[in-house]
């Protein structure tokens, strides 16, 4: 077998092992929004509209990297960017790697979301392995707005020592050589475990526009690889390893302080989840193992849909706090109790949200 589809089978099969089990979800519970029994607003009155490293989004939904790179994936990414197009979300690519060392079946597999949503928000995705020639060649093969950075040491050290990375050095310095060379701009995003402030504080100084948390909740990339292993990974490090979802956002949050947008992801499955995100000051919330889920169960229509419906009861949502938009959301009062308060006190985190008076 080449190493080509070597890849291209890994790539399958991560779809594959993602897609077994139950939906995971982050757990939001120790965070409270507060409900107005006086809203004085009209539903038709709520504007969902938000901004992401300068573009404009019609509404704080971002369907996340998911795949590319097989012959099963060109359908996957295909339904995708018409999902995008129709609902007018931005839409970013999994790792475009086999499509950098290669040509037909896995460069399709991402150009052919450009061809489906040619006017659409795309973003091109890579590794942090990547240099700025390859950062370039892959938002060129895409016409993309803009570029992913995805960091994931655990998936790396749990694969296979033929498949995985085992050498993290100068992470930090390409990422900034990218932001440099590019004329996008750059999001970089954790895949499952989350990033903490100090590592927030890193990449804000060091030009990137965006951070995408992808916190410990949603798609467990450890539990996937440890399918693939066939158990080869022990089970405690599989479910217990990572920052969850809400605090490592509010950890970023409290540690960029605004001067770079936050994307929320990891497991934000529900409204009320991703109103609580949004609460909180993220700027978009990113969706891909529930997407990729109700794509292949149900189709095209039904994950439109169910995207619609999110942002439907989203709408609700805003209301019942007496907000119009998101950055009057944000200004809203809100509670953080439990284990996430205990946690953001002892990192010595003040989350200064919801300081609202009646």
């Amino acid at each position: 077998m080449t190493s080509s589809s070597r890849r291209a089978t890994r790539k399958d099969e991560h779809i594959k092992y993602a897609l077994q089990g139950r939906l995971p979800h982050a757990d939001f519970s120790d965070i409270r929004l507060i409900h107005n029994c006086l809203p004085e607003l009209d539903l038709n009155q709520v504007n969902l509209r938000t901004s992401l490293a300068g573009f404009s989004m019609q509404a704080p939904v971002f369907i996340n990297a998911i795949t590319g790179g097989s012959e099963n994936s060109i359908g996957i990414n295909r339904a995708l960017a018409r999902v995008a197009r129709e609902g007018n979300y931005a839409m970013a690519v999994g790792s475009q790697k086999a499509a950098l060392q290669g040509t037909g079946v896995a460069r399709k597999s991402f150009t052919v979301v450009r061809e489906e949503n040619p006017q659409g928000m795309v973003w091109a995705n890579l590794g942090a392995y990547a240099d700025k020639d390859m950062a370039k060649e892959a938002v060129e093969m895409i016409d993309a707005d803009g570029l992913q950075i995805h960091l994931n040491v655990p998936q790396e050290l749990a694969m296979p020592e033929t498949e995985g990375d085992r050498s993290f050095n100068g992470l930090l310095s390409r990422i900034e050589d990218i932001c440099r060379a590019l004329k996008v701009p750059v999001m970089v995003k954790e895949v499952g475990f989350g990033i903490a402030g100090e590592q927030a504080r890193l990449l804000s100084e060091n030009g990137v526009s965006a951070i995408d948390v992808g916190g410990q909740g949603g798609t467990n990339f450890l539990k996937v690889e440890s399918r693939r292993s066939k158990g080869g990974i022990s089970p405690y490090l599989v479910d217990g390893w990572g920052i969850p979802t809400a605090i490592s956002l509010a950890e970023a949050l409290c540690t960029v302080d605004g001067k770079i947008d936050v994307v929320a992801s990891g497991g934000i499955n529900n409204s009320l989840n991703m109103a609580k995100a949004l609460a909180m000051g993220a700027s978009a919330v990113g969706v891909a193992g529930m997407a990729v889920r109700v794509l292949c169960k149900y189709g095209e229509k039904a994950l439109l849909r169910r995207l619609k419906d999110l942002e439907a009861e989203l709408a609700k949502i805003l209301l019942m706090t007496g907000s119009a938009s998101l950055q009057e959301l944000r200004n809203k009062p809100l509670v953080i109790t439990g284990y996430t308060e205990e946690w953001l006190r002892q990192r010595g985190f003040k989350f200064n949200r919801g300081s609202e008076k009646v």
